[in-house]
């Protein structure tokens, strides 16, 4: 039992925000806290990966990526082209020549901060236990843990909606536990979405909506990039997505932009290069 004197004076970072995402989301009370849970939901290909990926990589943070939605290669590739403003094409072809050695120098700092954990379908014990390791490596646990994703979890429970509602009591308490901010990736129902738009809250699957503080809907279209904080228990909430904002992305470099301007700067500076 505490004061509230005790939680003021104490070392806690618990409810800390993380470096900004982007002006634009900060705009729309849009953040990463320590110990707290985080959903970002969407239908396949809506950028749900590109989005944590790219925070991950660009908010110079701690991390622990459990990446169980894709390969190892894939993971490498996507990171390399984020790293050096790269398309994902491009870093393949450069694995294949000797300008290997400028994604091997990247990934040498990166490798300094951020973890992978490539297991296909890991237990919630594993995800304690490669935290653990995170911790006995680094010394402090990481900021920002991210799970790619709920779906690809190892069931503990015969029912697949009582196991990703257990799973995210669990990841709940992890964030509490750690202080780290928990982003967990998630599916929303095809029948209840459009590919094109940010999903309402309700589209999640599973009824995982309670534990959350923040759940991010999200979906993209060309250069367009959707995000609507369907549920934001410290900011402003749009549980219907109807007010979604807006900004841009290059998915063949897995980059976001607050604007196409500086998406546009962006593609004339890589003229130039």
């Amino acid at each position: 039992m505490r004061s509230l004197l005790q939680v003021v004076r104490s070392t806690s970072e618990a409810g800390q925000d993380l470096p900004e995402i982007l002006p634009a989301f900060s705009s729309a009370t849009i953040k990463f806290r320590r110990g707290q849970l985080h959903v970002i939901a969407g239908q396949p290909g809506g950028g749900k990966t590109m989005l944590s990926l790219w925070y991950a990589i660009k908010s110079n943070t701690r991390v622990l990526y459990f990446n169980a939605d894709s390969d190892q290669g894939t993971i490498v590739n996507r990171a390399s082209a984020i790293l050096l403003d790269r398309t994902v094409d491009e870093v393949k072809a450069m694995r294949e020549t000797e300008e290997i050695y400028l994604i091997e120098d990247e990934l040498i700092e990166l490798s300094q901060r951020i973890r992978i954990e490539p297991n296909p379908h890991p237990t919630l014990d594993d995800i304690y236990e490669e935290t653990e390791a995170y911790v006995e490596l680094f010394g402090c646990p990481p900021d920002l843990i991210v799970v790619d994703n709920l779906l690809n979890l190892a069931a503990a429970h015969d029912n697949e909606w009582t196991a990703m509602r257990d799973a995210m009591s669990a990841l709940h308490s992890l964030a509490r536990e750690t202080e780290s901010a928990v982003v967990v990736l998630h599916h929303v129902s095809e029948n209840d979405s459009k590919p094109e738009f940010p999903a309402a809250r309700k589209a999640l699957m599973g009824k995982v909506s309670q534990l959350p503080e923040l759940i991010l809907t999200v979906a993209m279209s060309g250069d367009n990039y959707l995000v609507a904080a369907v549920k934001n228990r410290d900011g402003v909430s749009d549980p219907g997505a109807e007010n979604p904002i807006r900004v841009a992305v290059d998915p063949s470099r897995m980059c976001l932009f607050n604007n196409k301007e500086e998406l546009e700067m962006a593609n004339t500076r890589r003229q130039w290069l």
